[in-house]
């Protein structure tokens, strides 16, 4: 579901006590556009033609209520389907839509309701701006078991132009449900099938059972209609849903009933207690407000009961009710990605169980075909998301997911890898050879000492997120070497890479569809995360998540060396002191304190909440990086929240330096930019410009030291956690202020990973050249230039006529146009000229190199 703020949740409310009629009817599954009472708007108007009804929605380029609800409202009743699927579809047409102020507005085709605690919930269908000729709008949510009525909308908000909607194709109700084809099971098939379900049940049986004492805890614990004692069955917690645990705690008992070797195996207390577990679920259905659990969660866990304890279900109305949860997941037009992967997987699951040939056969498909890269074509939408040409893997829009759901697709794929080899379902040649790119050019760059870098974790950045994610992550590369038919090599490098602790992999690598930049050295790892007009910043907007995180995605720089200096940081964070970035000191909200305001995460005070978007894509178009694959620069040019910087990364073989100019704010609140803040380990030593801190040194002017506990609570975090969670870490921050109101400030500094005190006092090996707004410019230890041009202009030996990224060495240049839209770029060494062309499609933004 997607949850979304709307400042017209006062009319809505209102009209939800006071609308039309309400639609009634609990036997009918579905509404159409002629059994609503629909309340017009200002700039909506019905029309008839052919026969048909229309809606038309036109709002005037400079209305004064384009901000508004320029909708049509009908109140439906929503009780048929309280605990179950609600879905809505309609087709439509968009001629001139312009693009809203908040990303989640423009074209309206929405349902509002309220929960009895007071929530209020905004599930909808995605659309673009622009002009756009007929299409289906769909959206398809799980409804609270005690909800009563709702608002359901067509129409514009924030947006100009022109909407119109077909009635007669108006949809609302339970989603179609689809007929399963029958197809015959051979005897090949059934072999195949055989194996497959064998392999899924040894999988299950290599995750070690809980103790005995634990089983027989659950056992005390079971009521006699089955449910557990300790577990909230009101729950409705949409990031950790308490009901859950009820199928947990059965599986928990089924893999020790399962077990050969646990002194349980196949007793028959717990053989009954799963039973019961089982029976309840299947006859009450538990529903979650979060279609994650009901669609993703749920359907697995109960297939993996089934297939670990085939013997205590045989056919009857227990199995029956069970396999009717596990196909609580359908295909439906959200799933996208991942999302996508997971539902096949629940497919899969329930009609191998059932040996229903076609179901299964057609999930297997789709998890198949999401091996595949990402397409080309709405690429800052929220529902784009695959494996992308830099090797990374996004979700929610062009934003890095190789925590999340890159992650869980990774884990996904090497595990089918190893169920389907030797079946008609293993991989293709193809397919193994989009699966080394993800792998070689993707996931094993962001990997460092088996933990993953927070700055690729994506929203999750809970308890031990980077050890976890990194751990998954690791599985999935074993589980692709051991099915691979090619070389193993690769995978064994970076297994033992990781678990050694001695890194092989060194360089530089530009994910350049994703605004990130890696560097790799023998003893260390950086790595600084940008978005842009092309790259979507972090989540900080779903389930609470990353509530605190608006900016992480802003310019954040991390540097490791035993990959601990970050370790469970998360909660203590200054969310507005981040390393590597240039940030006002806004106020960034607790979730309580967001949810009492109305308003999302991110810093939005009252005052203030009229100029801060929430960000479904960066703001600003030159963002990049230009790589020789040994080193890199990067450039982060900044318009956030009233702060405008223009940002510079240098990354050499012995050292970081980073620039900024142009730092102006019209904020209310102070500027600065904060050269690291980690966690505190050992002493600290210090001279004029300089410090040292856990093998890591600091030059610059103007910085400031900061250390001391500081107190945090993991429910920041985590959305799921309602209750204090506290957390104290003890700290090194630097920090370079810039103080209210600046007005083009600047910062130069430098980051000596490895450095002695001795050698960070005396540092000579690199050099600061030039920070201005036209040209930003470093030397590195080798005299290679990394020269930012922000315009056509000369640096001593070098000169560009057009702005861009550069590598200047002696006879070769490297090359890149952070805007990702030039054609070709023509530069000049020591008078020599060369016209470069340039990549373009999912290239574009990619390095090139000239000889001279």
């Amino acid at each position: 579901m997607n949850m979304r703020t709307h400042c017209g949740a006062a009319l809505l409310a209102a009209l939800l006590c006071t609308g039309p009629a309400l639609l009634h009817g609990a036997t009918s599954q579905e509404r159409k556009a002629d059994q609503l009472q629909w309340r017009l708007t200002r700039y909506c108007k019905m029309v008839q033609r052919d026969g048909k009804q229309f809606l038309q929605i036109r709002v005037p380029k400079q209305a004064k209520e384009i901000r508004a609800q320029n909708c049509a409202f009908a109140t439906i009743d929503l009780k048929p389907f309280a605990g179950k699927s609600f879905h809505a579809s309609v087709r439509l047409r968009g001629r001139d839509i312009s693009k809203p102020f908040q990303p989640f507005n423009g074209v309206k085709v929405l349902l509002y309701y309220k929960t009895p605690n007071g929530g209020e919930n905004w599930p909808g269908a995605d659309l673009p701006v622009g002009t756009f000729d007929w299409r289906t709008a769909t959206f398809s949510t799980e409804l609270p078991r005690n909800v009563n009525k709702g608002v359901f909308r067509l129409g514009l908000q924030e947006s100009s132009g022109e909407v119109e909607f077909d009635l007669s194709t108006l949809r609302l109700g339970a989603p179609p449900e689809e007929k399963e084809e029958y197809l015959p099971l051979t005897p090949e098939l059934e072999k195949e099938l055989t194996l497959i379900e064998s392999r899924m049940r040894n999988a299950l049986l290599a995750v070690a059972p809980v103790p005995a004492s634990e089983a027989r805890e659950l056992l005390a614990a079971q009521r006699p209609e089955g449910t557990f004692a300790g577990i909230d069955y009101r729950d409705d917690n949409r990031s950790i849903w308490q009901v859950a645990r009820h199928l947990r705690n059965a599986l928990n008992l089924a893999r020790v009933w399962a077990s050969p070797n646990h002194e349980l195996y196949h007793d028959r207390a717990v053989g009954e207690a799963v039973r019961k577990a089982v029976a309840w679920w299947g006859k009450e259905q538990p529903r979650s407000s979060n279609w994650w659990w009901n669609d993703m969660s749920i359907p697995q866990t109960m297939g993996n009961i089934l297939l670990l304890a085939p013997e205590l279900f045989p056919p009857g109305e227990v199995r029956d009710n069970a396999l009717a949860v596990c196909r609580q997941a359908k295909f439906l037009p959200r799933y996208t990605g991942n999302n996508r992967v997971f539902i096949a997987q629940n497919i899969f699951r329930r009609a191998l169980l059932e040996r229903n040939v076609a179901p299964l056969s057609r999930a297997a498909g789709v998890i198949a075909e999401e091996i595949r890269m990402a397409p080309v074509e709405n690429k800052t939408g929220w529902a784009f998301g695959g494996i992308r040409a830099d090797g990374c893997y996004h979700q929610h829009g062009p934003q890095i997911q190789f925590g999340n759901y890159g992650g869980e697709f990774f884990a996904n794929v090497g595990y089918w890898a190893n169920i389907w080899k030797g079946t008609r379902w293993q991989y293709t040649p193809e397919q193994w050879q989009i699966l080394r790119h993800l792998s070689f050019n993707g996931f094993q760059w962001v990997l460092w000492k088996g933990r993953m870098d927070l700055l690729a974790c994506g929203r999750q950045l809970g308890e031990n997120a980077a050890g976890s994610k990194g751990r998954r992550a690791l599985t999935a590369f074993r589980q692709l070497r051991d099915a691979d038919p090619g070389d193993s090599a690769p995978y064994d490098a970076v297994l033992k890479r990781n678990q050694t602790g001695k890194n092989t992999l060194v360089g530089n690598r530009h994910f350049w569809n994703s605004d990130y930049m890696v560097h790799r050295r023998p003893e260390w790892y950086a790595a600084v995360r940008m978005n842009s007009v092309r790259v979507r910043p972090i989540e900080d907007d779903t389930n609470w998540d990353n509530a605190l995180g608006r900016y992480l995605s802003d310019g954040a720089c991390l540097v490791m060396r035993s990959g601990e200096e970050y370790a469970d940081i998360t909660p203590c964070w200054d969310w507005t002191r981040l390393p590597g970035t240039t940030l006002p000191k806004t106020p960034v909200y607790t979730p309580e304190e967001s949810r009492k305001r109305g308003l999302r995460s991110g810093g939005k005070p009252p005052r203030w909440t009229h100029s801060v978007k929430f960000r479904q894509i960066g703001e600003t178009e030159f963002v990049g990086g230009v790589t020789d694959g040994t080193r890199g620069a990067a450039v982060f040019t900044m318009n956030l929240d009233g702060v405008k910087a223009k940002k510079a990364y240098f990354f050499d073989t012995d050292a970081i330096y980073e620039l900024g100019c142009g730092i102006t704010s019209t904020s209310p609140y102070p500027v600065a930019t904060t050269v690291n803040s980690c966690l505190r380990r050992g002493a600290i030593k210090q001279g004029k410009n300089w410090v040292h801190h856990d093998g890591i040194g600091y030059r610059g002017e103007g910085m400031k030291l900061e250390t001391g506990k500081r107190p945090g609570d993991w429910r920041y975090l985590v959305g799921g956690i309602q209750k204090p969670a506290p957390v104290e870490k003890d700290l090194f921050t630097l920090t370079i202020d810039h103080g209210m109101k600046p007005v083009n400030g600047s910062y130069a500094f430098a980051i000596l990973p490895g450095a002695t005190p001795e050698e960070t006092a005396n540092w000579n090996r690199g050099k600061f050249l030039v920070n201005n707004d036209t040209c930003q410019a470093v030397e590195f230890n080798d005299g290679t230039i990394g020269a930012i041009f922000h315009a056509p202009g000369k640096l001593g030996r070098f000169e560009t006529k057009s702005p861009g990224l550069f590598l200047i060495g002696r006879k070769r240049v490297f090359a890149a146009d952070p805007s990702a839209r030039l054609a070709e770029i023509t530069i000049l060494l020591d008078g020599v000229s060369r016209r470069l062309r340039l990549p373009g499609g999912e290239q574009a933004g990619s390095s090139v190199a000239a000889d001279f």
